[in-house]
């Protein structure tokens, strides 16, 4: 079910970028640039900005040198989007739930309903629905450049009680930032923002009461399903999209040749970050289940039907809150009337 649900189109492999390395590299970087993330070393997905990060060293000859921050190392999850503005950092890959205030597009770029679920479909969106060129000009407005998109599953709902109907969420307090928290609102859940390094702990004390934020690796990876043991077997979306931004005045110092090779070799981290989720995602549904986690039943005709309505009206909430989510939300539905 959780393969399906996201990408059967997912066949795309890593770009060979041994290839593109300068022919005489620099004894020292040109540029070194630090790169901030919300995953804690350890998870499935840290290994994946790590080989970005080499894969563009390499690329360039050492001109260019990222070294990844992760979570707990200066810079929390929630603190991305801000430090990269501000060039406490260069370049930040930011979950966009988190910055939500900061700008509303990025909720829209991360996942709504509506959009495609499968690999191929997103990247046609991207490259060939305009929605690259749209969200560059979004985060522009901050100063920021939107290198690319990479990938993940879609976001499920976990709890510490059983859900018999979703008439259960009312007054719990569930981890749910950005567009998630809307979603369960509308049911009389309580969403609250922290970081995904908070969020075990703030299990286990009761601070919340479960989760509407994350994929099944991150639930695994945070073990969070070990405080929260119900699984709600109907996603929020069947995909995410996050961006890797980069600081404009550090993206402006680049040489052309290096941007270039940049943008490439974000290509090839999308296409990390999705061969990853397809890998990883069998083996952490069977942990978590070894593990005590409770699949829920199918919910109800009328569950699923306010469910649906639900996801329903994110949509024009989003594109009424600001230009530049209107804009993604039309070509959202412009390329949608295309394919079908």
């Amino acid at each position: 079910m959780e393969r399906r649900q996201f990408l059967g189109a997912m066949g795309a492999g890593a770009l060979a970028l041994g290839g593109m390395a300068a022919t005489k590299p620099a004894k020292a970087a040109d540029f070194s640039w630090r790169m901030a993330n919300l995953y804690p070393r350890g998870t499935s997905y840290a290994d994946v900005y790590q080989g970005f990060a080499d894969q563009v060293k390499r690329a360039t000859g050492g001109r260019l040198e990222i070294n990844p921050l992760f979570d707990g190392e200066g810079v929390g999850a929630t603190e991305v989007l801000q430090a990269t503005r501000s060039g406490l950092v260069e370049a930040g890959c930011p979950y966009m739930a988190l910055h939500s205030g900061d700008l509303p597009a990025g909720i829209v770029e991360l996942g709504l309903p509506g959009g495609p679920a499968d690999l191929a479909g997103l990247l046609a969106l991207f490259y060939r629905g305009g929605w690259l060129e749209a969200v560059r000009e979004a985060y522009a407005s901050i100063e920021l450049y939107n290198v690319g998109p990479y990938f993940q599953p879609g976001v499920y709902l976990i709890t510490k009680a059983p859900l018999n109907s979703l008439s259960d969420l009312k007054g719990m307090k569930l981890r749910a930032p950005g567009g998630y928290g809307k979603f369960v609102a509308q049911f009389g859940a309580q969403p609250v923002t922290m970081a995904f390094g908070e969020t075990y702990t703030a299990l286990a004390t009761g601070v919340i009461d479960g989760c509407a934020s994350s994929n099944l690796i991150d639930y695994r990876d945070g073990k969070f399903y070990e405080m929260a043991k119900n699984f709600y077997p109907q996603p929020l979306t069947a995909s995410q999209v996050s961006p890797l931004v980069v600081n404009m005045a550090k993206w402006n110092e680049l040489p052309d040749d290096i941007k270039a090779i940049v943008e490439m070799c974000n290509v090839w981290h999308g296409n990390a970050q999705a061969n990853e989720s397809t890998v990883s995602v069998g083996a952490a549904v069977a942990e978590m289940k070894a593990g005590g986690m409770v699949w829920g039943a199918p919910p109800s005709d009328e569950d699923k039907a306010a469910w649906k309505k639900a996801a329903e009206a994110l949509l024009p909430e989003y594109e009424a809150s600001d230009p530049f989510s209107a804009k993604l939300v039309k070509l959202q539905r412009e390329f949608m009337a295309k394919v079908g």
